[in-house]
This record gives C-alpha cells, structure tokens and sequence, in this order.
C-alpha cells in the first residue's frame, strides 16, 4: 500500500512525501469541505485547515482502517467546526412531485440524457442540505461502504441509511424543480 510507505517516509521526515497523498486525496477531500460548507472559498480553506491537522497528526494514525476514512472523517469534522462558528444552517422548501406534467417529466428526462449530466448532478447537489449532499457524494460518488460512512461522520448505522433515504428523495424532488424550471425555459 503506498499510502503506508508515504506515512512511513512522512513520519521519518521525508516532509515531500505529504504532497504525494496531499495531490491522492485533495479533489475528494475539497469535495466533501464543499458538500458541507456549500462555499467554495470556505471549503477551500477547510480543505487546507483539515490537511494541516491530518500532517499533525499523522503519527496517530493507527492503520486500523482505510487512510481516507480516516481523512475524510478530519476534513468532515473540520468543515462541522467551521459551520458552528459560522452558525450557518440551511433549510429547504419542500418540493411537491406532482406540480410536474407529463410533458415536463417527458422534457426533464430528455435534458438528463444530454451530456451535461455531472452539471446538472452538481446543481441539484448544491440545492441540498450539506449533510444530505455529503453522505450521496460519500456514498454514490467516493463508493464508500456504510462502516466507513460511519466511522467518518460517527453516526449510526440506521440513521446513515434514513439520511441516505431522505438525500435520495430529496434529490429527486430538487431535479424535479430544476428540471420544471428548464422546460419552462425551453418552452
């Protein structure tokens, strides 16, 4: 396993060693900072912040699970702090499927199958509330099992799968509206 080998020339004082998990893992460490802070800026220095106490702590690090997990649960924990200083918290309204036509739903589908899928994924993710978007992107995105969900974020087991349950309904509720509101601009 490489990571192990960096951590090892890390822990050694090989400091060059850091960048290399640093450039593994920053794309899907900044991911999950943005999922949760909804900022790009603000996720961009919870990923540095997260990235500083990971070199601070490395030695603690114990190899009992995967070294993203452990990561992950670091720049989740971090982006969290950070949210309570900012005491930011989001609400959503509540989206009502059965606005949408036939003919609309016929449009929404069409415009998914066009080549701007991820576009339109990262739109409606953005409309979530953070943690919803954090546990899909964990979940569907970085295939992270339910244990490692777990062991980052600490929640349980059955409330991360009624979270994911909640995330998936409504992301689908908020594809629904932009999808509604995309016809409505073609038409």
């Amino acid at each position: 396993m490489e990571e192990r080998k960096w951590i090892e020339q890390i822990l050694a004082g090989d400091v060059q060693s850091f960048s290399c998990l640093i450039a593994k893992y920053e794309k899907m460490a900044y991911t999950l900072a943005f999922r949760v802070m909804g900022n790009k800026e603000e996720a961009e220095e919870v990923t540095q912040d997260a990235f500083i106490k990971v070199y601070n702590a490395l030695d603690t690090f114990k190899f009992e699970s995967k070294f993203s997990t452990w990561l992950y649960r670091i720049v989740y924990c971090t982006a969290l702090s950070a949210l309570r200083q900012q005491k930011i918290f989001t609400d959503y309204d509540e989206a009502r499927p059965e606005d949408l036509t036939e003919k609309e739903m016929d449009s929404a589908a069409s415009l998914l199958e066009r080549n701007d899928r991820r576009e339109i994924i990262s739109q409606v993710m953005s409309l979530l509330a953070p943690d919803e978007a954090m546990l899909l992107t964990l979940f569907y995105l970085e295939e992270c099992s339910m244990d490692d969900i777990h062991q980052i974020t600490e929640l349980t087991i059955s409330n991360i799968k009624v979270k994911l349950h909640r995330g998936r309904k409504h992301f689908y509720e908020k594809l629904q509206q932009l999808m509604k509101t995309e016809a409505r601009s073609l038409l």
